[in-house]
């Protein structure tokens, strides 16, 4: 039964993701449409909106999993979905211009199906994009007027710092055969989970919960997103392209160290050392990268990320049940919660490649 689906249980019934897009997404073009005509065109063009030529575009434009987040929690504190409507577009559009920007860091041509903005209007006028749906996000936040304003636009302020220094993390730390998992899971804590915590403080924020509800809420945003990334993570080697959105072992071929290469590279195993010397040699053909992948799974790389992400997933659970969330609403997100990770249905599936 889908995550949404309410008709048999007796829950009252929740905003399903198509409803979260119809709602969200007219805010969202609107705002993208105000900008300077040429960012607007871009950013119209990244979202969805338009084509290349700036025509109307059915094109896919993510599943919103950060506002579904968003949109769910806030009825967990007794907010309608309105209450948090401006605050769901904005992270969408923040999140989005990490995606513009992550495109042309890691050269990746295919965004959702079709060229990457980058490819269609060039890498400087795609950065200036991304620049704008970062201060179009932060802006929409600070000009809403209603409760917790300040206390929110910090929350806003600080997820977008951390997505950054993550990302400028990752560069400068150079994750190879020597770095412990410690180090992966603060970037991933930064890069992946800053915007989900987001999400599911906002509403928190909004409504004036206690401290502990926050804390709660954080962990749970947190795991979620350590969770999440590293199932990512294993998905890229051994996955579905179909469901992904990826090449398969595209992190292999790029030589970025995911959780299950990191944990084999640093395997004291005859498969440990056949994998440094291949992962160091400059083999880019299907037979040397399904050789990797071999390696990294006979060193049990695959087996500790699948543990790790369960366990991260978990903990995740448990803080949403800390949180004082009317029950409908947790039983909603926990269920999403597995979703995210786990891709079990079309609702709340994302990937860093499609969401």
């Amino acid at each position: 039964m889908s995550a949404l689906d309410t008709s048999s249980t007796g829950l009252q019934a929740f905003p399903s993701p198509r409803t979260v897009q119809s709602t969200l997404l007219p805010v969202m073009r609107q705002q993208t449409s105000a900008l300077e005509p040429t960012l607007a065109r871009i950013c119209s063009y990244h979202l969805g909106f338009v084509d290349e030529h700036g025509e109307p575009s059915g094109a896919e434009g993510g599943k919103l999993t950060r506002a579904t987040l968003m949109t769910l929690a806030a009825d967990g504190v007794g907010l309608r979905p309105e209450d948090v409507r401006c605050h769901a577009a904005a992270l969408e559009l923040l999140h989005n211009s990490t995606l513009i920007h992550d495109d042309i860091i890691d050269a990746d041509e295919l965004r959702r199906g079709r060229p990457a903005a980058w490819k269609v209007f060039g890498a400087s006028l795609a950065i200036l994009a991304g620049d704008a749906l970062q201060a179009l996000g932060l802006q929409m936040v600070v000009d809403d007027p209603g409760p917790g304003r300040a206390e929110i636009s910090s929350v806003f302020a600080e997820a977008i710092g951390l997505v950054l220094a993550g990302q400028a993390r990752e560069f400068t730390v150079r994750l190879g055969p020597d770095t412990g998992i410690a180090e992966y899971e603060r970037i991933v804590e930064e890069k992946t989970s800053a915007l989900l915590e987001c999400a599911l403080v906002t509403p928190a924020l909004r409504a004036g919960r206690p401290e502990h509800v926050l804390t709660a809420l954080r962990g749970a945003g947190r795991h979620l997103g350590l969770a999440f990334q590293i199932f990512n993570d294993v998905e890229d080697i051994w996955g579905d392209p179909a469901v992904t959105g990826k090449p398969v072992r595209s992190d292999i071929l790029r030589r970025n160290p995911s959780c299950p290469v990191l944990v084999a590279l640093s395997a004291d195993s005859p498969a440990g050392e056949r994998l440094r010397r291949l992962w160091h040699a400059d083999g880019t053909t299907e037979a040397h990268l399904r050789d990797m992948a071999d390696l990294v799974e006979e060193s049990g790389g695959r087996h500790a990320a699948e543990q790790l992400s369960r366990g991260h997933l978990d903990s995740a659970l448990e803080y949403l049940g800390q949180a004082e969330l009317s029950p409908a609403a947790a039983t909603e997100l926990t269920v999403l919660f597995d979703r995210i990770v786990n891709r079990t249905a079309d609702t709340g599936a994302t990937s860093s490649r499609t969401s």
